[in-house]
């Protein structure tokens, strides 16, 4: 299923969108949302930043998020002359903005200046659940932009 979420400009807090309203040309006009659990609330897409589910988890199990700054733990083998075997070894994290760009969901790699895709990463490289940590989010954690490849 796919989830969406969104930024409150006007409250300056993330809201779960439980519904999505469009109109008769296709456009997303407003959505809803728990205020309580047995309340709903809605708004119009003016006052939103609508950001979709990549389908992707973190090694908490918490749903990654386009906006979601994270860091990526990248993994490479090596290999031991002692024990006559490879091993794997943690190089370095790198944080990253996840974006919906060129139709899926990825960050800019400054070290190759190129996009990366995350469906394909995870399909061609070593890289599992455990592989991405959230730090925050572009909305809610400005400062995380710091350092963080866009």
């Amino acid at each position: 299923m796919i989830k969406f979420r969104a930024w409150d400009k006007r409250e300056n807090t993330m809201r779960d969108v439980a519904v999505l309203h469009f109109t008769k040309g296709g456009k997303v006009n407003s959505i809803e949302y728990w205020k309580t659990p047995s309340e709903l609330k809605s708004y119009h897409v003016r006052n939103l930043i609508l950001m979709q589910s990549t389908g992707f988890k973190d090694n908490n199990d918490t749903e990654i998020f386009e906006g979601d700054v994270i860091n990526i733990h990248w993994f490479y083998a090596d290999f031991d002359p002692v024990e006559l075997g490879a091993f794997e070894n943690e190089e370095y994290a790198e944080r990253v903005i996840v974006k919906k760009e060129f139709g899926n969901f990825g960050f800019w790699w400054e070290e190759a200046d190129s996009w990366v895709d995350l469906a394909t990463l995870a399909m061609s490289a070593r890289l599992d659940e455990e592989s991405f940590e959230i730090l925050g989010n572009i909305y809610e954690n400005a400062e995380l932009l710091k350092g963080a490849n866009e």
